[in-house]
């Protein structure tokens, strides 16, 4: 069962991957990607676009939300400062009489109210700094020295007011914060200060600032002067050091008020606040909110676009799927008729499609094949009469072997074999029938090696493939109607025999060419040897002919010089080309690499291995039907 499994999912891997290398596959799947991407991209900056309009509104609205939280609770403030002042400013108050006092605070109890009901009450303090009257009574702060504290000491400075800042009250350790006022007689003198108190664990200025909240998780927060909490929201928190809060330090450094975004200790989370200072008592008020709180308007705004957009992306992969498919399908079936050209089958044809670019690729390929069955039809016909010229040829040497040189070799032994039996009788006879022999030999011997030339060039192994060259255009000038003019530049050095005997062979062709058909007087050869290319130009003046369009069309028409001359140049990756006029005589420029990586065999995979040596042989049958 485990085996079958793992076939089963080799299977599919192997089909999967399968359908990953169609074109159709790749297209479609980098369409959606793309779109994917766009998707992303477009959901990312609308979000980052969100974030920041989010971010910044929200800044703006905590500032904004603080200031006003500010003077509401400085307004707040200065009703308790006010209470105070008035209380300090009673004539029996201005006596310093410790009973007098305490009759004002219970004739006018509305002015203490907010310290009586829910914090620490309200003390008077003499002009030393003891304390002399409590509401409520407070037995264990009778006759306490209050004279070091700073709210004491800045209202013996005559300060209209002190709002302290934290301090630990002595006896029960409460941390509490002091209003002060001083109190002044008629004649400008102090005599001592009243003190309305906060314990900040019960006073009653969380309700003010827990308004300021923005939202289920925001959250707002007083800080003293020296940045410890006078009021937050989680009660245990109260009391403690906040100075190093980012918000609280700008207070510190002087901002009257601000908004930033700051990062948590974590590195992840966020939090926007606003700050500002209460303007009389000099605290600072702290409004915030977590960052999930300030874009989750942005998220919820995004949910319908991406909604949108989700669904243009299944509606455009649906439009590109059927797109692909138009232009796959042509392409597909391209592949399939190239498969059956391969397989030999030339009259394959593809179908046009009705876009543009697949059509005119169609085109050319219907125009490709309809050439290399041109082109194979005429190479078959080319190495058909090749074959054929051969045969003849070696007929023809055979038959004049037979004819000549075998029977001049037979005469030559009959000759000999008398001369043996009238050596001692006729020995002038002799000699003049030795100098018959001899002529004779000759004779064999030159047509042997007429043969040889024939066969194989001679002068190209002796002398060169230069003189070889040089050979063979004064050879075209013999009978004296042609002029014939040789330029070579460069040097043979380092090209291949078969180079050598390639490029001797078509220009024995070339000048064989207008030898019997061009009726021209002059030709020139320029033979260019370059560092990476050999250059041959035969230019003549003659008549000319039509060049068709395709050089295969010469096979078709039973002319075979010319697809020779290229068929030589292609076995080493070279190429011809042909110019020719009725007025202006024809010109033939073939171009070889110099050092052709490319052999006989490889330029044409189905080629005989003796198939070049026939190539390198002369062809005069063949020459004889060329244009």
């Amino acid at each position: 069962m485990t085996d079958e499994t793992g076939e089963k999912r080799n299977r599919l891997m192997t089909g999967v991957l399968n359908w990953l290398t169609q074109l159709r596959a790749q297209a479609i799947a980098l369409t959606l990607i793309l779109l994917v991407l766009m998707v992303v991209l477009t959901l990312g900056v609308t979000f980052l676009a969100y974030r920041q309009v989010s971010q910044s509104l929200a800044e703006s609205r905590d500032q904004e939300l603080v200031t006003v939280g500010a003077e509401r609770l400085s307004k707040r403030m200065e009703t308790f400062m006010l209470s105070l002042s008035t209380l300090a400013d009673q004539p029996e108050m201005q006596t310093a009489d410790p009973h007098l006092q305490q009759q004002v605070l219970v004739r006018i109890p509305d002015l203490i109210t907010d310290f009586t009901n829910r914090d620490g009450g309200v003390i008077i303090l003499n002009s030393a700094g003891l304390v002399s009257v409590t509401e409520p009574f407070r037995p264990d702060l009778i006759g306490q020295d209050f004279s070091q504290e700073p709210y004491f000491q800045q209202a013996q400075a005559l300060r209209p007011f002190t709002f302290s800042n934290i301090i630990r009250e002595p006896g029960t350790n409460q941390d509490m914060i002091v209003i002060s006022v001083p109190i002044v007689n008629a004649r400008e003198e102090f005599v001592g200060a009243i003190a309305g108190r906060l314990y900040i664990q019960y006073q009653g200025l969380g309700r003010d600032i827990q308004q300021l909240q923005v939202g289920d998780k925001g959250f707002a927060y007083l800080v003293d002067q020296n940045g410890r909490l006078i009021y937050h929201p989680i009660d245990y928190l109260i009391g403690t050091d906040f100075s190093l809060r980012e918000a609280v330090q700008r207070l510190q450094q002087g901002d009257r008020e601000g908004a930033i975004t700051t990062v948590g200790e974590d590195g992840q989370s966020r939090t926007v606040e606003g700050y500002a200072v209460v303007p009389i008592t000099g605290w600072g008020l702290v409004i915030g909110e977590p960052w999930a709180q300030v874009v989750a308007p942005a998220l919820t705004s995004l949910r319908p676009v991406a909604i949108v957009l989700i669904v243009g992306l299944i509606l455009v992969a649906g439009v590109v799927s059927i797109g692909v498919q138009r232009v796959t399908d042509p392409i597909q079936n391209l592949v399939m008729q190239t498969r059956q050209v391969t397989a030999g089958d030339y009259d394959a044809q593809v179908k046009l499609s009705r876009i543009k670019e697949i059509r005119e690729l169609g085109t050319e390929f219907n125009e490709m094949v309809q050439q290399i069955r041109k082109y194979r039809a005429g190479v078959r016909q080319y190495v058909a009469d090749i074959t054929r010229s051969q045969e003849e040829e070696r007929k023809r040497v055979a038959r004049e072997l037979h004819d000549d040189t075998v029977q001049s070799l037979i005469a030559i032994s009959q000759r000999l074999e008398l001369l043996r039996n009238t050596l001692d009788d006729e020995p002038d006879a002799v000699r003049e029938r030795l100098t018959e022999v001899k002529t004779m030999v000759t004779g064999s011997i030159a047509s042997v090696r007429q043969f040889s030339r024939d066969l194989r060039p001679l002068a190209l192994e002796d002398l060169g493939l230069t003189a070889a060259i040089q050979y063979l255009v004064n050879q075209l000038t013999q009978d004296g109607t042609i002029e014939a003019i040789l330029e070579v530049d460069g040097t043979v050095d380092d090209l291949s025999t078969d180079m050598e005997v390639a490029i001797y062979r078509i220009l024995q062709e070339a000048l064989n060419n207008i030898r019997k058909h061009a009726h021209a007087n002059h030709v020139k050869v320029v033979v260019q040897f370059t560092k990476g290319q050999v250059k041959l130009v035969v230019r003549d003046n003659g008549r000319g002919f039509d060049v068709p369009e395709s050089l295969t069309d010469f096979a078709s028409d039973g002319h075979f010089g010319i697809m020779g001359l290229q068929e030589r140049a292609q076995l080493f990756g070279g190429h011809l080309s042909l110019q020719s006029g009725a007025v202006d005589g024809t010109v033939i420029r073939i171009v070889m690499p110099r050092q052709s990586e490319i052999s006989p065999f490889d330029s044409f995979p189905g080629l005989p291995q003796n198939a070049y040596e026939k190539y390198a042989q002369p062809s005069p049958q063949v020459l004889s039907n060329t244009p």
